[in-house]
């Protein structure tokens, strides 16, 4: 299973043709290189989960768990021109569009279409004249696993196991 800011880099990635080197997650220990080029992290800064479910599969004999959780993510845009200025709307416009909603269809989550905020934090960066901007968005996703659950000829009746202590 793919991670949230993975599946946001995929789609950003091809509404902004982007190549490999341009986008990545958050915290993986790469370095911005100092070209004129626009670069994209994509990481999770908080996770607020709102619903766990439980069901019983008849057909599987499983216990089917659903877990719903609002996963916020920031994108942060920086280039050393003016490129992240100018182009963070693609961004907004790549997470709409067809390609977008196809895999939040496949992947039973939700992209909000409007973000959160959209912040320029070129200041935190000093010295370096990097542009950058930060765009706070908020996703649903479902997590889904499945468990082994005993079948009712699989327990000891209470009466049985008290009497056998």
């Amino acid at each position: 299973m793919r991670i949230t800011p993975q599946i946001i880099c995929d789609i950003i990635k091809a509404g902004m043709s982007l190549k490999d080197n341009q986008i990545w997650i958050y915290n993986q220990r790469r370095a911005i290189p100092e070209d004129k080029s626009l670069y994209i992290t994509v990481g999770i800064m908080s996770i607020k989960p709102y619903a766990n479910t439980r069901r019983f599969n008849q057909s599987t004999m499983k216990d089917d768990l659903n877990q719903y959780v609002q996963e916020t993510l920031s994108i942060n845009l920086m280039s050393y021109t003016t490129e992240c200025l100018e182009r963070y709307p693609e961004v907004m416009g790549s997470l709409i569009s067809t390609y977008s909603q196809q895999v939040q269809e496949e992947l039973a989550l939700k992209i909000a279409e409007i973000p959160s905020s959209i912040n320029d934090v070129s200041a935190i960066e000093g010295t370096t004249l990097l542009n950058r901007i930060a765009i706070t968005l908020p996703v649903l996703r479902k997590y889904s696993m499945l468990i082994g659950a005993n079948y009712y000829d699989q327990i000891t009746p209470a009466y049985i196991a008290f009497a056998e202590q």
